[in-house]
């Protein structure tokens, strides 16, 4: 298994200017950790800093670190030209990063149709744009992805009816192993519905509740969630990674979004997936 980790696990470190990419890249170098996923995210700081870019860039080739993945936000929902536009602009800077695979989303991560028709109408949209972007990441030699994210284009069955229709070699999924319990959807089902068309993979654990106090994310089930050290929550992460292992060239990446201390979280979920994979 291809291990790496997510530049999201390190955001509040980064949000405080405690570390920086370079920072974060020297991290992972001595850690458990192969490569890093680079996680943009809302910001356009990356499109804005190309000198950042750059630098991170020669640094992770200097220190043997590969960046595998670049992950922004985006709004396919009109499939805007703009929108579009800027989202050709980012892979422009993943290819800079040296990211061979791009995920974007296709709606606000809050976002969720109001009824059947709302969802068809928009869908059409989304696989319109989804296919332009897809053909500009080809001309770069970059995967384009879709992850299971946020309470729109989540669920396996919607991400497979989404590479299906955007019919393009280059358009695949990275699976996020936790997100669709947002939609009320098991692990399980998740993993076995999208790995065939996974281009890389999150790993995250959850403490799952039927009933929280303030903090928790409510999901469309009823249920609530809070992440925490992968491990240490209620998702059967040992069996995830046996899936997931039957597709060894495929690149896994932590991305913790716990309340622990985050260095020590992200040393202490490293070193419980490798022993769960089997491994360490």
């Amino acid at each position: 298994m291809k291990l790496g980790v997510s530049s999201y696990c390190f955001r509040q470190l980064m949000a405080s200017g405690e570390m920086d990419l370079i920072a974060v890249l020297d991290w992972v170098a001595a850690s458990p950790a192969e490569h890093l996923e680079i996680a943009g995210m809302d910001g356009e700081y990356y499109l804005e800093n190309p000198g950042v870019v750059r630098d991170t860039a020669t640094h992770a080739g200097d220190i043997g670190v590969p960046i595998v993945n670049y992950l922004v936000s985006g709004d396919l929902r009109t499939a805007e030209d703009k929108e579009i536009d800027r989202l050709r602009r980012q892979l422009d800077v993943a290819h800079q990063f040296g990211a061979r695979i791009f995920r974007h989303d296709v709606a606000p991560w809050a976002w969720r149709e109001q009824d059947p028709g709302e969802f068809e109408s928009t869908f059409e949209k989304v696989v319109e744009g989804c296919r332009a972007v897809a053909d500009h990441a080809a001309e770069l030699g970059i995967v384009s992805t879709i992850e299971n994210h946020g309470f729109y284009m989540n669920g396996s069955d919607r991400l497979a009816r989404l590479v299906h229709a955007v019919d393009r070699p280059n358009f695949r999924v990275t699976l996020d192993l936790g997100n669709g319990l947002c939609v009320g959807e098991v692990p399980g089902r998740t993993a076995a519905g999208l790995i065939d068309i996974a281009a890389s993979v999150g790993v995250k654990d959850f403490h799952i509740r039927r009933s929280a106090g303030d903090g928790w994310l409510k999901t469309l089930a009823g249920d609530y969630l809070l992440g925490t050290i992968s491990g240490h929550g209620d998702l059967d992460l040992a069996g995830l990674l046996a899936l997931v292992s039957t597709k060894p060239d495929v690149p896994v990446s932590l991305e913790f979004e716990g309340l622990e201390s985050p260095l020590d979280a992200i040393e202490r979920s490293l070193n419980n997936i490798l022993r769960l994979a089997g491994a360490a």
